[in-house]
């Protein structure tokens, strides 16, 4: 079983964002930032355990995975996971959801399961992993789950898990969330979460065909070749597109990430018919079209998901590719998504 360098580095921010320190949390993690931004990086399930130890550590608490899972929430296109929310329903999204963490390879990390009792989402992997790693995903599927519902109907009724209560566990969501913890059962035959009657089928009231259309065929740009390194365009879209709204997005991070020199990146694009800033713009054109077709955000905090530092780079850049302003189809995008 591995994990995707990417899924590592939003649990590692989350944990930066929570106060613990980046260079405590690199150095338990025995790797570079640069690394962790690498689409193409895989990493043992260990990791993730010496990513919580170190958390733990540096927060002085022992409960961190509902508050990891939590930060880590996609809020964007730049997020994994983040256009599950505009899929037709509860269950379709969240199998979406988890599938787009890219963890475990091939094979899917969850299941779902239809129980006339209510719908089982079980942990489909047969080897042990770090009860980490899966507090984490349960974390942010339950987190990703009350999203999607915005408080229309219920949705956890309990979790329950194959390995032994976890010292200083306080509940799921942690034991002081105002909406309390669910039941959570240890030492039972198998993992999973199980869902209150009829949530999966629950329909999406934020579910767009055209986003589900649209981030399919971004996709498609880089999934044929995600992990060979000669097709170093591809390899660059992907990083890019995860990256907008982070760091990293100057020429000379990436070929750090690449571990190669700046003039070996830039030679190796041209040569496949790139630039690196053809390609950075590409990105956040794609990318912004889904931001306008999700119609719900001003034009400032679209630049800024955009990796943009003012609204006026961002009109610029608009203008140069449509030949108007920003302004002109943002209120034709909001009319037409209200």
């Amino acid at each position: 079983m591995t994990i995707s360098a990417q899924f590592l580095y939003r649990a590692y921010l989350s944990c930066h964002a929570l106060q613990a320190r980046k260079p405590q949390l690199l150095n338990a993690l025995q790797c570079s930032e640069s690394e962790l931004r690498d689409p193409g990086f895989q990493l043992r399930p260990e990791s993730i355990a010496r990513l919580c130890a170190a958390a733990r550590e540096e927060l002085s608490c022992a409960d961190i995975h509902s508050a990891i899972g939590e930060k880590m929430v996609p809020q964007g296109f730049s997020d994994h996971g983040f256009a599950a929310f505009f899929q037709p329903s509860f269950g379709e999204a969240l199998i979406q959801l988890v599938a787009e963490q890219r963890l475990g390879g091939e094979k899917p990390m969850v299941k779902l399961m239809p129980l006339s009792s209510g719908d089982r989402l079980v942990w489909n992997q047969d080897m042990a992993v770090s009860p980490d790693l899966v507090h984490i995903v349960f974390a942010l599927i339950y987190h990703c789950g009350e999203s999607l519902a915005e408080g229309r109907f219920h949705t956890v009724k309990a979790a329950h898990f194959s390995h032994p209560r976890p010292e200083g566990f306080k509940g799921l969501p942690e034991g002081n969330s105002s909406r309390g913890p669910i039941p959570c059962h240890f030492n039972r035959p198998s993992t999973y979460l199980e869902y209150h009657c009829s949530a999966m089928t629950k329909p999406m009231p934020r579910q767009n065909p055209a986003i589900v259309c649209a981030t399919g065929r971004q996709k498609a740009i880089f999934a044929k070749s995600r992990f060979e390194r000669e097709n170093i365009a591809k390899l660059t879209y992907e990083y890019l597109l995860y990256l907008l709204d982070k760091s990293g997005l100057s020429l000379d991070a990436a070929a750090m990430t690449f571990g190669m020199a700046e003039r070996t990146l830039r030679r190796k694009l041209v040569a496949q018919g790139m630039s690196y800033r053809q390609l950075l713009e590409q990105v956040r054109r794609d990318t912004c079209n889904l931001y306008f077709l999700e119609g719900t955000r001003n034009l400032s905090e679209i630049a800024a998901k955009l990796g943009y530092s003012e609204l006026s780079a961002f009109t610029r850049a608009y203008t140069s590719w449509y030949g108007h302003p920003p302004s002109q189809d943002a209120s034709a995008s909001t009319a037409l998504a209200a």
